[in-house]
């Protein structure tokens, strides 16, 4: 243990701790690209509604007038829904003042509760002659409409109500593009105004609005993005205050709008322009709320106002009141009525100003991110952490000061505080690395003094120990089967380092069954070791729980699998000897193919059709296993690569050397085959230090009735 903080320390040093700090700026520059994730959702639309704080947008002009109908209006002319007779009466008395265009924020789509067919099923015994003389005030409603520049209210549906209609004024000229439309909000059906009204009225357009709700239960949601443009039905549609200005500018009122990379990218109507996202939203700039263009619906019925004071204005009608639940809370904190937005819809584009976030803005947040964080990486390391500190307080105050003077003078939203919150896990990492690289240095300067003999000594007691203990973990092959004639076994391991990550096995399945196994994890020393025992431990488990060896191989892959920090793995190859018929069935695992000695012939067992990769390599192999026959007499030899890849200084042990010793092998016993193949490794080898654990594992059958040698 005392030598690991020198290791920590050279694997510090060797990367200077950047390799993980990295990771985290990559994995921050792909949630930047997720924009709707949270927490940079909530991070990202706090930092913009800051700005509008900040620098709400001036009404310095109010060509707007909404006529409301408030509480005052409720109490003196009764409940919503009012008839359509007080209705027309509001739009008469509005269009003697002769405005710009009025805007009725109202669907009318259920018949008058006041009309003749209403009344004849509410009060069956009033007389047929008695409702045959009274008005239809659908109809009164539609002659005031008629001949007037007036915009009726629809809502976009995302399903068709039983029996409904499409809306019937789109716009009239609209320049259809497949790319651009597909981002555009698409909805089936509408809810619109009765038939008789719809006609009489000059447009129509869209009241849909989906505020983001904040995660507060207690909090209205706030609006930040309201819809420009949509399709009903593949019509196109303005919003309700667009499509105002659009029939108050008549045959000047042209729509188009104006594309780029990414889609819609602007909207214009006439010489007015509209900056909007791409999915037709416009990104509302909102003044603070005022009062004074706020009248009462019950006031101008009443005359108490000069109609005067709608000439060459927007009027809107629609309601201002807490009761009929019509509220929208803005970024700037204010609760407003709905029909507020659509006058500073109407403000917005009449004065070209809205916020503005492009495509390339992304890309943009993505560059400073990447640059930011790669140049900390980079020199952070270097500094002592007063100075990474303040290094790091210097980016961060460039970052929210880029987005603030980007939306000062240009009304940009720039989103410096996400990336504020994302380059804090690399910097912290980096720092930390910066603390433990020097709290380490000095703690390794006073145990290096300390304890480097005291240290040696019991690594080498340890590793000593380890040995014992993996060696004690295979069985003795010499005392295994003491009274068996059908086969015999024998087997040796050589680690190359006091512990080494090879390992064999031999055990009776069974009676007439005998599992012979060998492998090799990847790596030396200790892991290796530890692995090694975790391996063999596994394929003498789940081998004896499988009859099949393939799923016995998958079992031990998924086992090994589950704890591998290490990122180890293991050649394998394991044989189930009937030892009545002679017959092998087999599962290789990257391992090298074991050899059959016959009759002074050497041949290989056939891995091709079921060699898979080594286990942990690839993960959810399918292994499957093959079979063969073994003759009387038949040496089975398994090997690990520790025989084959033995260096002199010069050249490897090889195949050809190992067959050509081993084709010697017919008349000896197995265990002094073993004895000799390994002394003609080291022979070869010349006093070079080992490259490999060298692991032999040999059994002869002598077929079912035994036989002495």
């Amino acid at each position: 243990m005392s030598r690991l903080p020198e290791m920590l320390l050279a694997v510090i040093r060797a990367g200077r701790g950047r390799a993980f700090p990295l990771l985290l700026l990559l994995l921050a520059a792909g949630l930047l690209m997720q924009p709707d994730m949270q927490p940079l959702l909530g991070i990202r639309e706090a930092q913009f509604d800051h700005y509008q704080r900040l620098l709400p947008r001036q009404r310095d002009s109010e060509p707007v007038v909404i006529v409301g109908i408030d509480s005052q209006s409720l109490v003196q002319l009764g409940q919503w829904p009012w008839s359509r007779d007080l209705i027309a009466d509001l739009v008469d008395k509005i269009h003697t003042g002769q405005p710009l265009v009025l805007g009725i924020d109202v669907v009318f789509a259920e018949r008058d509760r006041y009309s003749p067919e209403v009344l004849a099923k509410h009060i069956p015994d009033m007389a047929a002659g008695t409702l045959a003389v009274l008005p239809e005030p659908d109809r009164k409603l539609a002659r005031a409409l008629e001949g007037t520049p007036t915009v009726l209210a629809i809502a976009g549906l995302s399903q068709a109500l039983p029996g409904g209609r499409q809306p019937a004024k789109p716009l009239p000229v609209f320049d259809h593009d497949r790319r651009r439309d597909a981002f555009l909000p698409h909805f089936v059906s509408a809810l619109v105004s009765r038939p008789i009204i719809e006609a009489a009225a000059a447009g129509e357009g869209l009241i849909n609005a989906t505020p983001e709700l904040e995660k507060t239960d207690n909090q209205r949601g706030v609006l930040r993005r309201v819809p420009a443009l949509a399709f009903v039905d593949e019509q196109p549609f303005l919003s309700l205050p667009l499509e105002m200005v659009r029939v108050a500018l008549g045959d000047g009122g042209n729509v188009r709008t104006e594309n780029g990379p990414q889609g819609v990218q602007a909207i214009h109507i006439g010489d007015y322009r509209l900056p909007v996202l791409r999915s037709g939203e416009l990104l509302l700039h909102f003044g603070r709320s005022s009062a004074h263009y706020y009248l009462s619906a019950a006031d101008v019925l009443a005359g108490a106002y000069d109609p005067e004071l709608f000439r060459s204005r927007f009027v809107i009608i629609g309601f201002n009141s807490t009761g009929l639940q019509d509220r929208i809370v803005t970024p700037l904190g204010e609760s407003l009525p709905g029909v507020d937005i659509h006058a500073q819809v109407i403000e917005s584009l009449l004065a070209s100003q809205a916020l503005q976030r492009p495509y390339w803005i992304q890309w943009a947040e993505m560059a400073t991110l990447l640059c930011i964080g790669l140049a900390l990486i980079a020199f952070v390391p270097r500094l002592r952490a007063r100075y990474a500190v303040l290094s790091f307080a210097l980016a961060s105050i460039a970052i929210l000061t880029g987005g603030y003077l980007s939306f000062f003078a240009a009304r940009y939203l720039f989103d410096g505080a996400s990336l504020l919150f994302l380059l804090c896990p690399p910097f912290i990492s980096l720092l930390g690395n910066t603390l433990i690289t020097a709290d380490t240095l000095r703690r390794a300067a006073e145990a290096q003094l300390q304890n480097s003999r005291e240290e040696a000594a019991r690594m080498n007691g340890e590793l000593d120990a380890a040995r014992r203990i993996q060696m004690g973990l295979l069985p003795d092959t010499a005392t295994l089967f003491p009274d068996e004639r059908r086969f015999s076994v024998a087997a040796l391991l050589e680690p190359a380092r006091a512990v080494g990550g090879d390992y064999y096995d031999c055990f009776m399945l069974d009676d007439r069954r005998v599992c012979v196994a060998i492998g090799d994890v990847s790596g030396k020393g200790v892991p290796a070791s530890l692995f090694m025992a975790v391996s063999k431990t596994l394929t003498g488990t789940l081998t004896r729980r499988h009859s099949a060896l393939g799923s016995a191989f998958r079992d031990i892959e998924a086992e090994l699998n589950r704890e591998n920090p290490e990122y180890l793995f293991v050649t394998a190859f394991i044989g189930v000897l009937d030892i009545d018929t002679g017959h092998l069935e087999y599962v290789c695992a990257g391992h090298d193919a074991p050899l059959i000695v016959r009759n002074g012939e050497v041949l290989a067992i056939d891995i091709r059709a079921i060699a898979g990769p080594p286990l942990c390599a690839a993960g959810s192999y399918p292994f499957e296993s093959a079979g063969m026959q073994l003759q009387a007499g038949d040496l089975l030899c398994l090997f690990t690569d520790g025989v084959t890849e033995a260096m002199n200084g010069n050249e490897m042990f090889g195949n050809d050397r190992l067959r050509a010793t081993i084709a010697t092998f017919r008349s000896l016993a197995v265990q002094d085959c073993a004895s000799a193949l390994r002394d003609a490794v080291r022979h070869f080898e010349a006093g070079h230090p080992p490259a490999d654990d060298l692991t032999l594992l040999l059994l002869r059958w002598h077929g079912a009735t035994g036989s002495s040698n």
